[in-house]
């Protein structure tokens, strides 16, 4: 199994929606719906951008751009040194990760150059996220989106 299709694999097992689609049809769907995303932040197509002012209550859909995914996990990597963009990942009812095939790694050490080089900076922050937030109380009762999204969708560009 190639690092995409392990990725799909266990992203889909953490519960996200994966997409996979061609960049140009990616971009044809963003220009559609745009709209609907109260933050973006995509680097590849930083036409799109905007931002919001974002409250400790939450705002409704944010669509952002992954460093890099890892396979082994189904989890995204995403630099976030800007506070608006900690907050839209951790703070949104829905999240949309857009991620290039190419920067899909099989685990944890494919980025381990990354991490040490942005780290090196003490203002920058790495979020890895692996999915819809989920916890449980003593009585096993599973609440979705308490530290994070309630809906994740992985947009994987090919």
């Amino acid at each position: 199994m190639n690092d995409i299709d392990r990725f799909l694999k266990m992203s889909e097992y953490v519960g996200n929606r994966n997409v996979v689609l061609a960049r140009n049809e990616f971009e044809r769907f963003l220009e559609e719906n745009v709209g609907s995303y109260d933050f973006v932040h995509l680097k590849c197509l930083d036409r799109f951008n905007k931002a919001c002012e974002i409250q400790k209550e939450g705002i409704k859909s944010a669509i952002v751009e992954a460093d890099f995914a890892v396979a082994e996990t189904g989890t995204v990597v995403i630099e976030s040194k800007g506070e608006n963009l900690r907050r839209a990942t951790s703070l949104c009812d829905n999240l949309s990760v857009v991620v290039d095939a190419s920067r899909i790694v099989p685990n944890l050490e494919g980025i381990a150059d990354f991490l040490r080089e942005t780290t090196q900076d003490s203002e920058n922050y790495v979020s890895f996220i692996t999915g819809a937030s989920r916890t449980a109380d003593i009585e096993m009762s599973l609440t979705l989106g308490v530290h994070g999204p309630e809906e994740m969708t992985v947009y994987v560009l090919k």
